[in-house]
């Protein structure tokens, strides 16, 4: 990072450098703000490589417990987390803090005090999609969030039970939605089980990128 920019940082403390990143995080949504995509790309990069080691992992709950709360559970939610992707790639940190994040969506939207992978996962596991009242869009965001959720950072690789059942799960989804099925999202589901489980199988832990933490 350039020594300069370490200098204008400095002078916030860790919550405030959290307020900035969760402003940053915000105005990705703003689609009024396309043409500054790569300038708000560099702050993310920068405010993300701000903090010190220590710091980071409690930063960045707080920062993904403050986006889940201003985003709602639609598209919006994916598009902020693919833009993160996007911005981030490969950098171990960007990968946890969408992990924290979609953890974060997830625990809101079930209504939980406390983000347990494991009750998240069984609440998404028990949507049966065979059954009418399936609602397959909240379904197609849950099964993106998931996947975020686990393979975005290696918390989970080691947790073959969780990792197994959100396989069984997703070929489950690519597999019980018939084609003939065209209800809203219903296809949508099948295509991106099918896409998401061929990833749960295939993935490889990357490289963490050239950026590093200061």
């Amino acid at each position: 990072m350039d020594a300069n920019k370490v200098k204008v940082f400095s002078i916030f403390s860790p919550s405030e450098s959290e307020e900035l990143l969760v402003i940053v995080i915000s105005l990705l949504l703003d689609r009024g703000l396309e043409g500054l995509l790569l300038i708000l790309g560099d702050c993310l990069n920068s405010l993300v490589l701000y903090f010190n080691t220590s710091e980071w992992e409690s930063s960045c709950v707080m920062v993904a417990e403050s986006i889940a709360q201003r985003v709602t559970m639609d598209l919006n939610c994916l598009r902020i987390v693919d833009c993160i992707t996007t911005i981030t790639g490969t950098n171990v940190r960007g990968k946890f803090l969408r992990s924290q994040l979609a953890l974060q969506l997830l625990k809101i939207n079930f209504g939980l005090k406390v983000g347990n992978v494991e009750k998240i996962l069984k609440l998404v596991t028990s949507i049966k999609v065979k059954e009418k009242e399936c609602d397959f869009f909240r379904l197609y965001v849950h099964l993106v969030l998931v996947d975020n959720l686990l393979f975005s950072s290696d918390a989970f690789r080691d947790k073959i039970m969780v990792v197994d059942t959100s396989r069984n799960y997703l070929r489950n989804c690519s597999t019980q939605i018939e084609f003939r099925n065209w209800r809203l999202y219903a296809p949508k589901v099948r295509n991106k089980a099918s896409y998401l489980l061929q990833g749960a199988v295939f993935r490889k832990s990357g490289d963490d990128g050239n950026l590093s933490p200061r």
